[in-house]
């Protein structure tokens, strides 16, 4: 087949629109464990693994081939639309003939997760989908009540389907891409939250801020997490002191949809423990609580009146 055959069947609208999964139409989603624990780097530069996460009874592994780097943050905007799509497909009882595969316009993908700056839009989608199916993940967290035991990506394999503008350059027209079985389970499952529309605005420490926030609050107003537990959980690789020094502008800049956080400083956490009987040593930064709350229903009063979110408690 030519290229001008590809072409002129790429500016069909209805026989492309036949075999499309896309528009998606209702709010974009993601499985909760997903959003409790961090399994996307936080960073553009090409990064060969994540530092491992392990409290004990969760345990995460992120790697991938140091020519290609692990799957980022920026990425993962890619699959939460795609996650969203199948659910969707699937709800409205029209899924796709093989499970987990999605076909959908990279219009309908920008138009929900916005467009990244820098480079063609081709070579950033590309780049995005590249990682996602190179990263391999390690874990013993289960979706949809299965657990797998080795690793996996986040997509099997994938198509992009473009068209060559008269510059020379690819025009992206449609995907075609399969969800691993692990993050499908995961879509199908029944752990899953929406996103505020805001999400795909923020930075990346704020998104994982968001994600964790909206894990936990399920039917609670607010509750807290010591610092160092913290660190992890947004998957930030800076010690704590370093860590703490960038939160503090991130939480005074207050741009986290529907969710308000705060760092419970030496002085008062000493004032409160003190109020309540205890006998206090030297506060480290790691033991330091992080109050979260619900805009909509206030900050609470005092921090240590609300609950402790140790692992992956909802409260």
């Amino acid at each position: 087949m030519t290229q001008t055959t590809n072409a002129e069947l790429l500016d069909r609208p209805l026989q492309l629109a036949l075999r499309l999964d896309s528009p998606l139409t209702g709010d974009v989603q993601n499985d909760r464990h997903m959003m409790v624990y961090s399994l996307f780097g936080l960073s553009k530069d090409k990064a060969e693994s994540l530092p491992t996460y392990d409290d004990g009874k969760v345990r995460i592994e992120v790697r991938a081939p140091k020519n290609v780097g692990v799957a980022t943050i920026w990425d993962k905007a890619v699959l939460l639309y795609a996650i969203s799509l199948l659910r969707e497909k699937m709800e409205s009882g029209k899924g796709p003939s093989k499970l987990g595969e999605l076909h959908f316009t990279t219009s309908d993908l920008q138009r929900i997760v916005g467009k990244t700056a820098g480079g063609s839009a081709y070579d950033k989608i590309e780049g995005a989908l590249e990682r996602l199916q190179g990263t391999q993940i390690k874990t013993n967290l289960e979706t949809g009540g299965e657990g797998e035991s080795g690793a996996f990506s986040w997509i099997s394999d994938y198509k992009l389907l473009y068209q060559r503008k008269k510059d020379g350059e690819r025009a992206v027209r449609g995907l075609k891409l399969t969800l691993s079985g692990w993050v499908t389970r995961a879509a199908l499952g029944h752990n899953l939250l929406s996103y505020d529309d805001q999400y795909f605005a923020l930075k990346p420490v704020e998104k994982r801020l968001y994600e964790i926030a909206r894990a936990h609050l399920a039917r609670g107003h607010a509750f807290w997490m010591a610092l160092e537990p913290l660190r992890k959980r947004v998957g930030s690789d800076n010690d704590l002191r370093k860590f703490k020094n960038a939160l503090g502008p991130v939480l005074a800049a207050d741009r986290i949809p529907g969710y308000g956080v705060r760092i419970v400083e030496t002085a008062e956490y000493k004032e409160t423990m003190k109020a309540r009987g205890a006998v206090l040593g030297r506060v480290l930064n790691a033991d330091l609580p992080v109050l979260f709350w619900k805009k909509d229903q206030g900050q609470p009063e005092n921090w240590i009146d609300v609950p402790k979110v140790e692992y992956d408690e909802t409260v």
